[in-house]
């Protein structure tokens, strides 16, 4: 038996089955609704799925003709997707535990953000195999103009700016993050709050605090559920989310942050630095 559940742990999910296979997405509708470099996607027969606890708190947004994807409208975790005929597809950064298996292959690397680099020795497929592209994507990201980044939800009722440089950005690996990106890991850029301007679409979001963290809190969009920016008035800076982005930052992370609470299904294969913590100094 396998379980899983959001950050806030009112939606929870069991799965009493065998999963057929695991790939690491790198089209851009899973990077948007995840908010991060890439989702990871564990997959099996639908029948041995069922959400435990929550089902009330459940938001669905169709982001293409017939693909729903789900979340938890209390704290904004990306949530399993049973919408398919015969199979569930579950985000693996929802697990509660190690499920013991492991990603075999990255999908849509065509589509992957280009600041991303790909260090593995996984196999790799430009579209789904057997499939010539993502049903909907979006352009891949180019360069910012006037050294302005844009970004966005997956709906696109949330748009904001960020201008100015990134002081750091951390590849971060706790659990709170996982869990409410469903994801392996994010990728967090950090700039001073005036950097960040919402342009469209506060009225859309949603923040959940963390009641046991000092700090830590998850910005979302209310219809789609996609990570957004937030700014942490009382420190003086915006943490940005470089899924969201529509633009190419032009950079990758200084570090892996909280690599003591690390996914023990990914592995870390690009060579910078690693804190088990946040760095010091």
């Amino acid at each position: 038996m396998t379980r899983g559940s959001c950050l806030c742990g009112e939606v929870r999910w069991s799965y009493d089955g065998e999963f057929s296979q695991a790939t690491h997405c790198h089209c851009s509708m899973c990077r948007k609704g995840h908010a991060a470099p890439f989702a990871t996607y564990a997959v099996g027969p639908r029948a041995p799925f069922a959400f435990t606890a929550g089902e009330a708190a459940i938001r669905r947004y169709e982001s293409s003709p017939g693909f729903i994807r789900s979340f938890c409208g209390r704290c904004g975790s990306v949530l399993p997707n049973p919408h398919f005929a015969d199979i569930v597809a579950i985000p693996m950064g929802s697990f509660d535990e190690d499920p013991g298996l492991r990603p075999s292959a990255h999908i849509f690397v065509r589509w992957k953000a280009p600041w991303y680099p790909l260090t593995d020795a996984l196999t790799r497929h430009d579209n789904y195999p057997g499939a010539d592209a993502p049903a909907v994507d979006r352009p891949t990201p180019g360069p910012a103009a006037d050294g302005v980044l844009g970004g966005s939800c997956l709906c696109g009722d949330v748009a904001f700016t960020v201008s100015g440089e990134f002081s750091r950005v951390f590849s971060c690996h706790c659990s709170r993050c996982r869990k409410a990106r469903a994801a392996a890991h994010t990728v967090n850029g950090f700039t001073a709050a005036e950097n960040l301007q919402f342009i469209r679409g506060t009225e859309q979001l949603v923040t959940y605090r963390v009641p046991e963290a000092r700090f830590f809190a998850h910005v979302f969009c209310a219809r789609c559920g996609s990570g957004m920016p937030r700014a942490d008035r009382e420190r003086g800076f915006a943490v940005v989310p470089f899924g969201a982005l529509d633009d190419d930052p032009g950079r990758y992370a200084d570090c892996h942050i909280f690599v003591g609470s690390k996914a023990p299904w990914f592995e870390i294969t690009d060579g910078l630095p690693q804190f088990e913590s946040l760095p010091t100094g």
